[in-house]
């Protein structure tokens, strides 16, 4: 009797270690399979390339004037225009760490110089509250300058938005900005802050001691309604120039297939533009004012769910006074119907009427009462 028990004792050793051996193999298992956590990388590239391609064929319905809207009794009242070739190239280095490539290849068609790169930046992210960018790139100052060319809303970014441009407050410029978003906190806020040299891209160095400096806020009022404002300061000839802003944008879905909202925007300050080209001795930079607004409602129709086509209607009015008090005030109107396809708008072909009407016509200019009509295409790979 008594041998029987050593074998039985033996045996339950023998089971009990193989069982404490299961588990803890099946432990080890459950650790291997855990998520490991996440780990910056010194080195991780990645590289993506696209393209857009948009042009149009533009026909003048007013006599003497051309196809670009300049009055012009010996050009052609219409023709095809290539508008963009953009190939754009993003590299990230890791995923903190990323640059940016725009070129125009569209700008051959001109002189190219300082026209074909478009944007050449660096940008590093190390959280949502703070990015550092610097290289070539458009200063975020207003809404228009938050988006890029292929989903905006009208044939052409709006009058305000060129005039601010020739006056460098805002199209492709050299410098530095710093953004984040506090939505991490459950602050629907986002700033951006730019510092740069005013004087348009691709130059090889700054024309004076002045910079710019552009600040932005946007707040979310509602879910789908975003309050924006700016405010940029700089100097030209030692006199103090300044820019504001305020913008609103709106899109809601009002049901399965209907989606509506608008954009608008309103900017004042000076005229740096006017203000160089004046030739009047001991000139005033507060005489040279200028104001703009516009806005643009849309609403759009889903047409097929699997190629995610939709039919949109935009129609943009805008005021602009490029000189308060001695300027030339002008109201633009721009209706649109498109037919997209894809919600990134990867091809586009539009139907566009574009009218232009001036306080005083100038003769052999742009400033000139005129209407257009438009068929562009847009296409993105």
């Amino acid at each position: 009797m008594k041998n029987m028990w050593k074998p039985l004792l033996f045996s339950f050793i023998a089971l009990n270690s193989v069982s404490v051996a299961n588990a803890q193999e099946k432990k080890d298992s459950l650790k291997s399979e855990a998520p490991k956590p996440k780990e910056f990388k010194i080195f991780n590239k990645k590289a993506t390339i696209g393209a857009l391609l948009v042009g149009d064929y533009a026909n003048s319905l007013t006599k003497d004037v051309d196809m670009n809207g300049k009055h012009n009794p010996t050009a052609s009242d219409n023709g095809f225009y290539l508008v963009y070739f953009r190939v754009n190239g993003k590299f990230a280095i890791n995923d903190k760490l990323s640059a940016q490539i725009l070129v125009n290849f569209a700008d051959f068609k001109n002189d190219p110089k300082n026209k074909v790169l478009e944007i050449a930046a660096l940008k590093w992210t190390p959280s949502t509250y703070f990015n550092v960018q610097v290289g070539q790139f458009r200063p975020y100052f207003g809404l228009e300058d938050m988006y890029p060319a292929e989903i905006m809303k009208s044939y052409a970014w709006s009058n305000q938005y060129s005039l601010l441009g020739k006056s460098n407050w805002e199209s492709f410029q050299i410098g530095a900005a710093v953004s984040g978003s506090l939505s991490k906190k459950k602050i629907p806020l986002r700033y951006y802050y730019t510092f740069y040299n005013g004087n348009g891209k691709n130059q090889v160095q700054d024309n004076d001691d002045a910079k710019n400096h552009a600040l932005r806020l946007e707040y979310d009022l509602l879910p789908k309604l975003q309050l924006g404002v700016n405010k940029a300061l700089t100097k030209i000839d030692n006199q103090n120039a300044s820019m504001f802003g305020a913008d609103i944008s709106y899109n809601a879905n009002l049901s399965k297939l209907w989606k509506a909202g608008f954009n608008t925007e309103f900017k004042y300050g000076t005229n740096i533009y006017a203000f160089s080209a004046a030739t009047l001795a001991g000139k005033d930079v507060s005489d040279y004012k200028m104001t703009g607004f516009y806005i643009i409602p849309f609403i759009s129709r889903a047409i097929n769910e699997s190629n995610k086509s939709f039919i949109e209607f935009t129609c943009r009015y805008e005021y602009l006074e490029d000189v308060n008090k001695n300027g030339n005030v002008g109201r633009f109107y721009t209706p649109m119907l498109s037919y997209v396809m894809g919600e990134d708008y990867t091809s586009k072909i539009s139907l566009v009427g574009v009218i232009s009407d001036y306080n005083k016509d100038v003769a052999n200019s742009t400033q000139y009462s005129s209407n257009l009509l438009l068929l562009q295409y847009q296409i993105r790979f």
